[in-house]
């Protein structure tokens, strides 16, 4: 079995309880647009985040951080520091409870990962509703509790492992130097939109003093860790033209799939991703290598 073991921030801009999960700004909740930047679209986005906020300027990122083959680790493999994606515009569905009966459960369509590039080494396979009826998406299925069962996640508040990978380990103070942070580049940002942003960012963390409800919020989601273990079983592609990868990928079997997201920032609007992909795999003998 080949593990390969990815991890890194990751950005969705979109709205919160209690605005209405499809709200394009951000009214009531902790998360809103500022001066400058395009409305929600609610995508979860490994790479290439939309006008990332600082100090997540250059933050967005998940790549794969280890390879094991049986256990035994593989750090020349062509996986290792590969960028890991989701494509396909995915996002969190919940729609304020109306998709799931429980809070901070919450379901993530489509799904589909992929570790590699294809200009190089690639895997890259879906998870599917219903492997015999490959089209169908969440609004065909949230009812139908056989099928998104496999799906939903378990979750955990105030994360010792979400804290240890964040280096989030005070909630109330890290939005406190954030606060003193973004106050003391308001002073020397010169630029009227800039300027804006900044103000409605520096409002948001200042209500932390007076409204416990907001407060709360935003420390919550720091804090929170979700977890999901289920299997891709959608078509498998494998692209690896120079055999970089060391043997052979099974590609009739489903591949494992377990993670955590946490440390949502509803600030920045980033939070962090850590998982495992496990793949069947046989290496190829060592007579054949030389």
């Amino acid at each position: 079995m080949m593990d390969i073991h990815f991890e890194g921030w990751w950005q969705c801009r979109f709205a919160t309880d209690p605005d209405p999960s499809d709200d394009p700004r951000g009214v009531s909740g902790p998360t809103f647009i500022t001066a400058g930047e395009p409305v929600f679209d609610r995508v979860i986005r490994f790479q290439d985040p939309v006008t990332p906020r600082w100090p997540f300027t250059d933050t967005v990122g998940v790549k794969a951080r280890t390879v094991t083959v049986n256990g035994e680790p593989q750090p020349t493999s062509a996986l290792v520091g590969q960028p890991v994606d989701l494509r396909g515009d995915p996002q969190f569905h919940q729609r304020n409870l109306v998709l799931v009966g429980q809070p901070f459960q919450v379901l993530i369509d489509p799904f589909d990962l992929q570790v590699g590039t294809p200009d190089s080494v690639m895997l890259r396979r879906k998870a599917l509703w219903d492997v015999t009826r490959p089209d169908l998406d969440i609004e065909d299925v949230f009812l139908d509790a056989a099928l998104i069962a496999p799906r939903m996640n378990t979750v955990a508040i105030q994360s010792a492992e979400v804290a240890e990978a964040t280096g989030i380990l005070d909630y109330a103070a890290y939005r406190r130097q954030r606060l003193k942070a973004l106050v003391d580049r308001r002073k020397t940002a010169t630029d009227p939109v800039q300027q804006a942003a900044l103000d409605r960012r520096i409002t948001a963390l200042e209500d932390d003093a007076i409204l416990a409800g907001v407060r709360l919020a935003g420390e919550q989601f720091l804090g929170m860790q979700v977890t999901y273990d289920f299997a891709l079983d959608g078509t498998p592609e494998v692209v690896d033209p120079s055999s970089a990868l060391g043997g052979t990928v099974g590609t009739s079997q489903t591949w494992g799939l377990s993670m955590w997201w946490g440390g949502y920032d509803v600030d920045t609007l980033c939070g962090y991703v850590r998982g495992t992909l496990s793949v069947p795999f046989v290496p190829r003998p060592e007579a054949s290598r030389a």
